[in-house]
């Protein structure tokens, strides 16, 4: 009896194009969260002027040397 040869299955691949609409929604995400981060780092900046600021304030400092009230 003559030996049998098993059929070697050939699965295809197919690429899907990516659909248009999913990669506009990543680029959106994306360039919201860069926004967003920018507006942090921002109000962060403003915050920190103002404590900064506010301390200056309440500590007189002349020529270096700190004034007692």
């Amino acid at each position: 009896m003559a030996k049998r040869h098993a059929r070697r299955v050939h699965h295809h691949l197919t690429h899907h194009k990516a659909q248009t609409g999913e990669n506009y929604l990543v680029v959106v995400r994306s360039w919201m969260f860069v926004v967003a981060f920018a507006l942090m780092l921002g109000l962060g900046a403003m915050v920190g002027q103002f404590i900064s600021a506010q301390i200056a304030a309440s500590t007189p400092v002349v020529a270096g040397v700190t004034i007692q009230p």
